[in-house]
């Protein structure tokens, strides 16, 4: 019976682990280590930009120059934004006009102009051997 228990429990985590592909974000030209750069991973664009259902949605100390997200995710389709927190306040400080007084970045580095760019514009695939993406903080 122990056996029985034991192959079945290696059946599942085999069968978990091949479930997830790694995904590899590299966020660079970052400014300054004040802060936090927060990232969101977002699975359909009905989630898009703002509500990811994706549990890998995470927060690593800014460093001048760059920081790395690994994540492990399903393969499939996927678009990030995200942005750095400079002053730790969880939100994104933005002018009484609208625009952005910390630096934001997204998926493919698509460069909004004038409201978020569409999920369509920074999706990419994440494939069953994993993935690694760069991306560019604007500030």
């Amino acid at each position: 019976m122990r056996a029985i228990a034991l192959a079945f429990l290696f059946l599942a985590t085999t069968a978990l682990s091949e479930a997830t592909a790694p995904l590899t974000v590299t966020v660079q030209n970052i400014r300054n280590d004040h802060g936090d750069i927060r990232l969101s991973v977002f699975a359909s664009a009905a989630e898009w930009p703002s509500h990811s259902s994706i549990k890998e949605d995470t927060v690593l100390p800014a460093h001048a120059g760059s920081v790395v997200f690994k994540l492990d995710l399903p393969p499939g389709t996927y678009a990030i934004n995200g942005y750095h927190d400079e002053n730790r306040n969880k939100k994104l400080d933005r002018t009484a006009l609208g625009i952005p007084e910390e630096g934001y970045f997204f998926s493919n580095n698509v460069k909004p102009f004038l409201s978020v760019p569409s999920f369509d514009a920074a999706k990419f695939t994440l494939p069953a051997e994993g993935a690694a993406i760069t991306i560019d903080v604007d500030y």
